[in-house]
């Protein structure tokens, strides 16, 4: 089998809690650490031993950094495979904030363009808020209160031909369970896109639109999103708990239900498991290139 790089440019949306850093790193860490062991654990072996993970961080925050555009372009030496956006404590819908204008812009033009079709989006929490705001959707900050640690999330039929894989062990057939960190979300399904996830509380936790030459018999997702965090530990939640509820953002009753939660099984949820796996199997699609002309 041929080997194979992937080079993914991670815009990072925020820094962790220090107790987190401590323990786990920056949000670089934390999410080369979860598509590393998700691909260890791949259920294609093959493609497991014979696949490379090249991820830059930008830090699109703080120093505003973003993507060189010859990386974004199709067939560039050392280009981009996928944009992949993390979570984050800000308000996604807040454009008072001056790095969230010119990300939601960044984002929109990637997405809007054929020049820029071969590439794959993946949008985390606040990143699945980031794309629905860019694709013409919504962000809204939530009425039905927070949903912090473990939440089983229904699938859709559509969801299933994203989220599902035969594995023993898991949510099943009819929910994936995932670590949650938010109240903030998203309404409505964005223009041209399909629901694949939701819970009682909140109707929209994934979307997925597919690309423009995507076919029954060959589909391919351009853009994927998830409101969960699959790339959260029971200890990353645990800490971040720690830190919202000992400066009052979350109330007691919200503290002790998010740590009832919190702890799901093995490393929570199953964000390395068949979700980590979906990711990758977005990642690893072929996706036709552009033609210049």
């Amino acid at each position: 089998m041929t080997k194979r790089t992937i080079r993914v440019a991670l815009l990072i949306n925020d820094t962790p809690v220090p107790a987190v850093i401590e323990e786990d790193g920056t949000y670089y860490d934390i999410y080369k650490r979860w598509l590393l062991q998700s691909l260890s654990t791949y259920p294609d072996t093959a493609i497991a031993k014979n696949t490379e993970l090249i991820i830059d961080g930008y830090d699109v925050v703080d120093k505003r950094e973003y993507p060189p555009e010859d990386r974004l372009l199709a067939n560039s030496k050392d280009g981009y495979d996928a944009i992949m956006l993390t979570g984050s404590k800000h308000t996604a819908h807040d454009s008072s904030n001056p790095f969230i204008p010119p990300l939601i812009s960044f984002i929109r033009r990637l997405t809007s363009s054929p020049e820029y079709s071969h590439l794959k989006f993946i949008g985390i929490c606040f990143g699945h808020q980031i794309l629905s705001l860019a694709l013409g959707g919504e962000c809204a900050s939530g009425q039905n209160g927070w949903e912090i640690g473990v939440y089983g999330c229904r699938l859709t039929e559509e969801g299933k031909k994203w989220w599902t894989w035969h594995v023993d062990g898991q949510g099943g057939d009819d929910k994936v369970y995932l670590e949650q960190m938010h109240r903030d979300h998203v309404p409505f399904v964005p223009p041209s896109c399909h629901l694949l996830l939701s819970t009682p509380q909140y109707p929209v936790h994934s979307f997925v639109r597919y690309h423009p030459l995507s076919s029954p018999s060959n589909p391919i997702a351009q853009i994927l999103t998830v409101q969960g965090h699959p790339e959260f530990t029971p200890s990353i939640v645990s800490h971040i708990i720690d830190a919202r509820s000992s400066t009052g953002v979350f109330s007691p009753e919200v503290t002790k239900e998010a740590r009832r939660r919190a702890g799901g099984k093995g490393t929570g949820g199953e964000g390395f498991g068949r979700i980590g796996w979906s990711v990758w199997r977005v990642l690893l699609q072929n996706v036709p290139v552009p033609v210049q002309g």
